[in-house]
């Protein structure tokens, strides 16, 4: 076991890179999948909310309509017209939102929408701590931008009739329906999001650390010496293919179980049978990470090329996969693209395992593992491949094969 013993002291060596890609990128996957709500539910709809201030030294109708306004949206907080108290109340987190109405606001306002000129501005002020006074700031300047259209196609209107009637079309709101997918969330998918997430981290660790692996035993002055060693080519390939196998093992194992102990409720929601499909599903798309890096290293891919080619890949797959953005809302071209890489297939397989019934039925237990299948294919050309090309840098001088023995023989 000398190979594969050499090979985990050459993964020691480069302990940083699954401490990065690995450990570190599955917490992130934790705390993405922990930031998100997935207990929505046919009554989450609600209006946003806000603490507002209004500091109005105008004291006209405008100004007492933009207050109106507000009171629509939320509690209005009272705060002094004083720089120190303005200050505080929004430093503080007193209010989210607090708009300055200067003096003779109104009477420029008139004579700007009549003179068809930009509307002069007002001071706002917004809170760190939430984004409710975006919405809020976008609710006024719609009301203000209703008054100026009526004010500039009835210049001899009274302003409080334009108010009152901009105020009227302000206070219609539009029917919601809240329409029932096929697919229900479910505590459920917190786990299985953490599952689609942990794409980019399987391909990019193993990758990166097959990679190195492989190329760093494939070097030519360890070649040469295995060659001269009593150690058979049968023994020190399947050595070597036990080594990477055993650190493909170690990255599904973490990541699997370390989304086991962070979610148990969510893990606890699919039935026992699902989440062995679920890990069946990882553990066949960690074979596709593990057959790119033997690839990268049977051709002498140094450390950049394997750290670029594990994380742009794995980025791209991770994209198409669904990972970080819902296929449902990718075009259908991209979603027909997608079905060319091993990372919608994946996704695909783990949410069909999560939403599996108590009583696994045969059509899911089939799709499931066609799935499976695909992922292994994507792995078995990827091997196919890394073999052919093996072979042929071994006949290449560089690897001090066929094409050396050549070039020496003319020396």
């Amino acid at each position: 076991m000398q190979v594969f013993k050499c090979a985990m002291r050459i993964i020691r060596g480069n302990i940083i890179f699954p401490v990065i890609y690995i450990v570190g990128l599955s917490f992130m996957g934790i705390f993405m999948a922990a930031s998100f709500d997935f207990d929505m539910n046919e009554n989450g709809l609600e209006r946003y909310s806000c603490n507002f201030s209004v500091i109005d030294r105008d004291d006209s109708e405008l100004s007492d309509a933009i207050a109106s306004q507000l009171a629509q949206h939320g509690t209005q907080v009272v705060v002094e017209d004083t720089p120190l108290a303005i200050q505080d109340a929004v430093a503080k987190g007193a209010t989210d939102y607090l708009l300055i109405i200067p003096e003779g606001y109104e009477t420029d306002f008139v004579e700007a929408a009549h003179a068809d000129e930009d509307a002069p501005s007002m001071e706002t002020v917004f809170s760190y701590y939430s984004m409710e006074g975006e919405l809020v700031d976008q609710s006024v300047n719609g009301f203000l931008g209703m008054v100026r259209s009526l004010a500039m196609a009835s210049p001899e209107t009274p302003m409080a009739d334009i108010i009152d009637r901009a105020a009227n079309y302000s206070s219609e709101r539009a029917q919601v329906a809240v329409i029932e997918q096929s697919t229900a969330i479910s505590k459920s998918d917190r786990f299985v999001f953490y599952l689609q997430w942990s794409t980019y981290t399987l391909f990019a660790g193993i990758t990166v650390c097959v990679g190195l692996l492989v190329t760093t035993l494939g070097r030519v002055d360890v070649r040469r010496r295995n060659l001269s060693s009593p150690l058979s080519f049968a023994s020190y390939n399947l050595q070597l293919g036990a080594a990477c196998m055993a650190v493909t093992l170690l990255a599904w194992a973490w990541t699997f179980c370390l989304g086991l102990v962070a979610f148990p409720d969510a893990a606890g929601q699919i039935e026992p049978g699902g989440l062995a499909l679920c890990a069946l599903s990882m553990l066949a798309y960690c074979t596709v990470p593990l057959a790119l890096g033997f690839l990268l290293g049977q051709v002498g891919a140094n450390g950049i090329v394997c750290n670029a080619t594990g994380n742009i890949v794995g980025m791209v797959i991770s994209f198409f996969g669904g990972a970080w953005i819902s296929l449902d809302l990718m075009t259908p071209e991209i979603v027909t693209l997608a079905h060319l890489l091993p990372g919608y297939w994946y996704s695909s397989a783990c949410s069909a395992a999560a939403h599996a019934p108590a009583i696994m039925d045969s059509a899911t237990l089939e799709l499931v593992l066609g799935h499976v299948g695909v992922l292994l294919l994507f792995a078995l050309a990827l091997l196919c491949v890394s073999l052919v090309a093996g072979r042929k840098r071994l006949q290449t001088s560089e690897a001090g094969g066929n094409r050396a023995a050549e070039a020496s023989a003319f020396v």
